[in-house]
């Protein structure tokens, strides 16, 4: 058979016209696809294209030595035909030319499947499912396709080929082979059809050229190695505040972050700064591409992270972001922002202690030019205030300093009046934190500016528009001029004020704020485990660290990890049971397993009282999930119940089997059948000791245990508490040291409710953990641990049950 490959192409695509001929990495789109599938081993090489787009697209097919052939825009099917018939195939190599990355090692072996399969049992369509969406080809015979556009008239198999053939399978055999391992990422996609599709296809190409110094054809490998990288996989979208009266400093730090981590940046056209097209003509020359620029928000589902440099964020607008995607806010003036996952201050904020994840004045872009000393005399003066300056603030500063006899250079998009023409006035300095150190003083406002001033070691004094701008002048310790006190006298007192501005900067290379958003944009986003509903950003933020947000389930109660940036997935093996725990311990688990199962015994004979099996003929069953090495189990045992176990780690459940004789799987709960696994379909008694805080989907693990525990019978559980001693008065503590595997923090006047939906009635509750030192009271009166009062304390925490981790005994009802 002749075998021949025919790729289709158009430039009318409505989502994106003249895909094809955008450049990608220096080379039009379709010349990638053709680099590629001229790899596939063929008799013959064709692109069909439709009448008006042949002559564009010709010169890019000749130049790779493939063939063309026009037919009609609408009717592909037709076009297909006819190309058949002019190339003479009789089996044809499906590949469309908005796929610039496809497998072609998976078109060869797929072809070779087909001919293989020719002969013994021969099949008209085939192809492999499960590639990632934009990197498959289909194959067909030709006679097949001619046969089936004689029997079809839908337009839909007319528009897109291949469905003439398998949806209509009662005609024709096709097949969808799975493809192999190599091959299989359905989750993935590297096709062209959208604007988003194209940006992300410009920084995968550039991250494969960046690690091979090659421009294609890409093996498999390199491809999925370019898909892996941070700015494919994780892609970020900046929203910077761009209202007039605002500054430029929101945009520039966000065309300077989109510039860093291969992002995009929302500019509306409708924004009011001036100063948007040279700000943007800069970044350009430094390699910001077109379609890293949008002006309309949409599909922001598509972004890993949305980042907003607002002056004060609209709420609205962060429920819209919160609701598609994560969202982060950098030196938001509305720092109580609940609809964020993540809070960041950069400039240093006014109360030190509010409500943000993180606050890193290191973050702050230091110019790499500095001065050796501070200046001794004051000669030269810059004045900037960025690139809005509605008081008039910077001309009538200049003037003052001017008319003093000082060297000025006022950096202003203004005319110089008659009051300035003794000042030097610049458009703008190109990067201008490098040319600080040139001068001795710099005039500017509570921003950027003046921390990149200190860190080129001149003097500054702040100009301050607003109340907040003095306030934070005179908490970092700058020289100030008061709002609406701008006058020669206030100026020159400040000019010669001695201050010492109270902001240390970290100058280290891992301090970069690039990378950070990076780290945040890999993070994860969850949803209450127990409700498991949509719009998690209405719950109440209850505390925010560095790398986690917790919140409080506004419909369950449930406090839960709603964003972390610490992806940890904890692995149960040799170094977990032995050297970790003996770093933590002293001892290694099997060390100390005397002791654990102490606590076990009196876990068991709450569970005995509360079961009564003395009204049961036959011992009774017990179930515990997450058994580790089976201190439990064991205990379980000797108090006469028949003792099964469930735990992810093998080595756990194979010194269960082997050295304790009880019955255990190794598998993670709830993906667990104990009917399969040991033949029972429910317990007398499911327990989870410090295992539930551990579940992402609490909801279905509650389902499981309830499926699985007898009427009447017990479920059992133990958790740290967010009710606690610690939780309460040492809450920052409590939240900063919370295991970052721990996804739900239960609070104890919360559980009964939580509980009852699914089937279980609380009998009875012990605080465990009880901690009197971490209660204030202790510190205030220097109490002893041997002192009555102490031990009084510890009674009534005990009897209060704020203790720092409780157990759950319920029944099932």
């Amino acid at each position: 058979m002749k075998t021949v490959v025919i790729a289709q192409c158009r430039l009318s695509s409505t989502r994106l016209p003249g895909k094809a001929l955008l450049p990608l990495a220096e080379k039009p789109v379709l010349e990638w696809v053709l680099s590629a599938m001229k790899k596939v081993h063929a008799d013959d090489y064709y692109v069909a294209v439709d009448f008006d787009s042949e002559q564009a697209l010709r010169p890019v097919i000749e130049k790779c030595g493939w063939k063309v052939f026009a037919g009609p825009l609408e009717d592909v099917l037709e076009r297909y035909l006819k190309a058949i018939e002019v190339s003479g195939a009789d089996l044809v190599i499906r590949a469309t030319c908005d796929n610039p990355f496809l497998f072609y090692e998976a078109a060869d072996s797929l072809l070779n499947e087909f001919l293989r399969r020719e002969q013994t049992v021969p099949c008209d369509y085939i192809t492999y499912s499960g590639l990632p969406h934009g990197s498959g080809v289909e194959i067909f015979k030709a006679s097949s396709l001619r046969k089936a556009a004689e029997n079809t008239q839908d337009p839909y198999d007319h528009e897109h080929v291949g469905p003439a053939l398998y949806n209509h399978r009662e005609k024709f055999r096709c097949e969808f082979i799975k493809a192999p391992k190599r091959w299989y990422y359905p989750e993935l996609r590297t096709t062209i059809d959208t604007l988003f599709d194209y940006f992300k296809a410009e920084n995968l190409a550039e991250e494969i050229i960046s690690k091979t110094g090659k421009t294609g054809p890409f093996t498999t490998e390199q491809i999925l190695e370019g898909l892996n990288a941070e700015s494919v996989k994780n892609p970020v979208l900046f929203v910077p505040c761009v209202k007039k009266g605002c500054g430029t400093g929101h945009l520039r730090r966000c065309l300077e972050l989109t510039l860093a981590v291969k992002g995009r940046i929302c500019i509306p056209e409708d924004s009011g700064l001036e100063e948007i097209a040279a700000l943007v003509d800069e970044y350009k020359a430094r390699g910001l591409r077109d379609s890293q620029i949008i002006s309309v928000l949409s599909d922001i589902h598509n972004y890993s992270l949305v980042v907003t440099d607002p002056f004060v964020s609209d709420s609205g607008m962060l429920k819209k972001y919160a609701s598609e995607t994560k969202l982060a806010c950098i030196d938001d003036g509305n720092q109580k922002a609940y609809e964020a996952d993540y809070l960041l201050t950069v400039l240093p904020p006014l109360d030190v202690k509010s409500e943000v994840n993180f606050s890193e004045p290191a973050f702050i872009p230091l110019p790499e030019n500095k001065r050796g000393s501070a200046p001794e005399k004051i000669r030269k003066v810059i004045v900037t205030v960025g690139g809005e300056d509605p008081a008039g603030l910077a001309e009538t500063s200049a003037a003052i300093m001017a008319g003093e006899g000082y060297d000025v250079t006022l950096v202003k998009n203004c005319a110089a009046g008659e009051n300035l023409s003794a000042v030097r006035v610049l458009d703008r300095v190109e990067n201008l934190k490098e040319h600080l150190a040139e001068y001795d003083l710099c005039i500017t406002h509570f921003g950027f500016t003046a921390f990149e001033a200190l860190g080129a070691g001149i003097k500054v004094v702040l100009l301050s528009s607003s109340d907040l701008h003095e306030k934070l002048a005179v908490r970092y310790g700058f020289a100030c001029v008061k709002k609406g006190q701008l006058n020669k006298d206030s100026l020159l007192k400040a000019v010669h004020y001695s201050f010492d501005a109270s902001v240390s900067f970290n100058s280290s290379e891992s301090k970069k704020l690039s990378s950070f958003i990076r780290e945040l944009a890999a993070g994860k986003k969850y949803r209450c485990p127990v409700c498991r509903k949509e719009g998690a950003f209405e719950d109440e933020v209850v505390f925010r660290t560095e790398h986690r947000t917790f919140r409080k389930c506004r419909h369950c109660g449930m406090q839960y990890i709603s964003y972390t940036m610490q992806n940890i997935e904890t692995e149960y093996n040799h170094d977990y049971f032995f050297d970790d725990y003996k770093k933590q311990y002293g001892k290694t688990y099997l060390d100390d397993f005397s002791s654990i199962k102490q606590q076990c015994v009196r876990r068991m004979q709450i569970i005995d009282s509360i079961y009564k099996k003395r009204r049961s003929s036959s011992a009774p069953m017990i179930l515990d999930v997450g058994c580790a090495m089976g201190p439990f189990l064991s205990a379980a045992a000797d108090s006469g119940w028949f003792s099964y176990g469930t735990d992810v780690s093998s080595e756990a459940v194979e010194y269960i089997q082997q050295k304790l004789n009880f019955p255990a799987s190794c598998s993670r709960f709830p993906d667990f059948d104990s009917v399969q696994e040991f033949g029972i379909e429910q317990f007398d008694a499911v327990t989870m000791w410090y295992v539930i805080e551990h579940f992402q989907d609490l909801d279905s693990v509650l389902k499981a245990v309830s499926s699985l525990v007898k009427k009447n019978g017990v479920f059992a559980f133990s958790t740290p508490s967010a009710s606690g001693v610690s939780a309460k008065y040492r809450r920052e503590s409590f939240y900063r040291n919370s295991p970052a595997d721990h996804y739900s923090l239960w609070e104890l006047d919360k559980a009964a409710g939580i509980l009852r939906k699914y089937g279980f009635k609380i009998v009875q509750v012990v605080s465990t953990g009880i901690h009197p030192e971490r209660h204030p009271l202790v510190e205030k009166n220097r109490w002893t641990e041997k002192s009555f009062q102490f031990g009084m304390l510890r009674a009534a925490m005990k009897l209060r049950k704020t203790g720092d981790t409780f157990e759950v005994y319920c029944k099932k009802i």
